[in-house]
């Protein structure tokens, strides 16, 4: 067994009602004031095009085996627990603060040497061919001297980080995010050697490119755990195969014209994710922002911080896409009229909401006719609500069961 001895308040940037260790509502005014959960609105923007992803959407934790088990400082839990041969460790999970890519140091050019997929049946007794299982990968590097772990939990991407001295036998055990899992129920699937010569920068560099990009919210058929350490597995065998690189639709085009706002303009409305690869004054210019949104709200990732906090740029995100909602810079981002245009568009998002909102009648009404599943992040008060329960139901039969079996 796996005991948490301490822990801090974790926050990832986000107050989304999905896992328990999760960041909640209750917390994130606090969190907001102690500049975990995104800093205010700086002038020079975002320091990295990605780092509105990287701050919503990924959970970063490290590891590191301690000699005894003094208690964790902000961000930090300890864990103490007997490993496969019987001895007492004591291990420290720091979570990681994101505004891009984390920063894996003198790790960086290591080689990653091997991976295993594991699997974690929902049921105990189901068949070994039934696919009803999380997946996750678990990946070598230099030979098991440190390790990656790497999964997609609903609409969140953990990865985990094991430095020398943590084992496999603990990189199964633990999620990112702090809540441990049974060893002995975890399926290891044959390890894979690699010779590729990929290093850990380079998955970082594939993560922070391709995965971003080609990012969908949860899907159960079409975006999920399985498809996602699928994808893992397929860059680490052939990372150079033309499927797995992002092409830059700004490459090419004269520096002049990357410079001519009615030419970007043109080009932002024709594709949106062009923001990404504009100049940052252009990713901070609410006008081409507004025109890029209004055709993907998505792209609002890639808009500078300042332009994040631009409610009237946010709204025509949302309302395009109410997915957008975790890219909203967190001073707005529970604005009721930013929440209410998102679960019009998408009642899905009410997971990314406050408690106030999960309780606010006429807008969980708003979520669950959109979205029946939406009944699943509905607050307690309202959940077994006769009107709010129909009309989830009426949307969505087959959601409703689902969630109400969740739950």
């Amino acid at each position: 067994p796996i005991h948490r001895v301490s822990h801090a308040l974790p926050c990832d940037g986000l107050s989304r009602h999905c896992g328990p260790d999760l960041c909640r509502s209750s917390h994130t005014k606090q969190a907001t004031m102690l500049g975990l959960c995104g800093a205010p609105p700086q002038k020079g923007g975002s320091l990295h095009p990605n780092a509105a992803w990287w701050t919503c959407q990924v959970v970063c934790s490290r590891l590191e085996e301690q000699p005894d088990g003094s208690e964790g400082i902000d961000r930090e839990r300890m864990y103490n627990f007997s490993d496969e041969t019987g001895r007492r460790r004591w291990i420290k999970s720091h979570r990681m603060l994101l505004q891009g890519p984390p920063n894996v140091g003198e790790y960086s050019t290591d080689l990653i040497t091997a991976y295993s997929e594991i699997r974690m049946p929902y049921w105990s007794a189901q068949p070994g061919s039934w696919a009803t299982y999380h997946a996750w990968s678990v990946i070598e590097v230099n030979h098991g001297q440190s390790w990656i772990l790497i999964e997609r939990k609903t609409d969140m991407l953990e990865i985990l980080f094991g430095q020398v001295g943590i084992s496999l036998y603990f990189m199964k055990a633990l999620r990112c995010i702090g809540t441990a899992r049974d060893p002995a129920k975890c399926q290891e699937q044959p390890r894979v050697a690699l010779s590729g010569g990929t290093t850990v920068q380079t998955f970082m560099e594939w993560i922070d490119g391709y995965v971003e990009e080609h990012w969908q919210p949860y899907d159960l058929l079409s975006s999920n755990c399985q498809q996602m350490a699928a994808s893992v597995e397929s860059f680490l065998v052939n990372p150079g195969a033309p499927e797995h690189t992002v092409v830059n639709p700004m490459k090419l085009v004269p520096q002049k014209q990357k410079e001519d706002k009615t030419f970007v303009l043109a080009e932002v409305e024709r594709n949106p994710r062009a923001l990404k690869y504009l100049a940052e004054k252009f990713r901070r210019d609410s006008q081409v922002v507004t025109i890029a949104v209004s055709k993907d709200g998505n792209a609002l990732r890639y808009a500078s911080d300042l332009v994040r906090a631009d409610p009237e740029v946010c709204l025509a995100a949302v309302s395009q896409n109410g997915y957008a909602l975790p890219y909203v810079h967190p001073v707005i981002r529970q604005d009721r009229t930013l929440v209410f245009a998102a679960v019009s568009q998408n009642g899905y998002v009410l997971c990314y909401t406050e408690e106030k909102h999960r309780k606010d009648r006429e807008l969980v009404l708003r979520a669950v006719r959109q979205d029946g599943y939406a009944w699943r992040y509905v607050h307690e008060e309202l959940k077994w609500d006769s009107e709010v329960y129909v009309a989830a139901g009426c949307q969505n039969p087959v959601a409703l069961f689902r969630a109400t079996l969740l739950w």
